[in-house]
């Protein structure tokens, strides 16, 4: 019984020993910034608290009392730049108002501005067969409202926001009526728009196709 818990002993030991090591690999990383690096500080515009450091090589945060770094996807927090630095699962809610331009790699859920000109103002025009919503003729971009709620898509990417001046967030879906948009309607007809295999809207495929 004695050697057993001698093993035991060992074993546990060893196992404290690779858990200590693994948390102060954690506690090293550190973000890939210059030596005696000095962040500049800049408030972003929509996302209440929250400043980054445009001369930064990376992701850099600030919000409150602490400091916030985004790499992959993942974030880690410290309270100095120097480290500490923790991972963490997630951000405070500001952080979800940062348009994706303010990133070197925006997250999927960046919030995204639209390339609008300057000071436009939408000539909105309802779209036949597509109950609800309007476009705006007018932009240069697929620009559409729906109830208080406008719409913008990109590269077969959706957008929404409640005020044209954003911020806009990425949707994975839009309503219903959206897939009665005929593709003339569109700068860039997503593949659901296209008039091909699917048909129009809710119509079935032609036969032989």
């Amino acid at each position: 019984m004695q050697v057993l818990f001698r093993v035991l002993m060992l074993v546990f030991f060893i196992t404290g020993l690779v858990l200590s090591a693994g948390s102060v690999r954690a506690q090293q990383f550190s973000p890939p910034l210059p030596p005696d690096f000095r962040p500049q500080w800049a408030p972003i515009p929509g996302a209440p608290g929250v400043q980054h450091a445009p001369n930064a090589n990376a992701d850099l945060f600030s919000y409150g009392q602490r400091y916030y770094y985004q790499q992959d996807g993942r974030w880690y927090q410290a309270r100095n730049t120097a480290g500490p630095w923790q991972r963490v699962k997630d951000v405070p809610r500001s952080f979800r108002q940062i348009q994706s331009n303010y990133f070197r790699q925006p997250p999927e859920w960046a919030a995204y501005m639209p390339q609008l000109p300057p000071g436009l103002t939408p000539q909105w025009t309802p779209i036949p067969g597509a109950p609800g919503v309007h476009y705006a003729p007018n932009a240069n971009s697929d620009l559409f409202r729906y109830g208080r709620s406008y719409y913008y898509q990109h590269d077969g990417k959706w957008y929404q926001t409640r005020n044209m001046a954003g911020p806009w967030q990425r949707v994975k879906d839009v309503p219903r009526s959206f897939r009665r948009i005929e593709s003339p309607y569109f700068k860039q007809p997503p593949g659901w728009a296209k008039g091909k295999k699917t048909g129009w809207g809710d119509a079935s495929c032609p036969r032989g196709r």
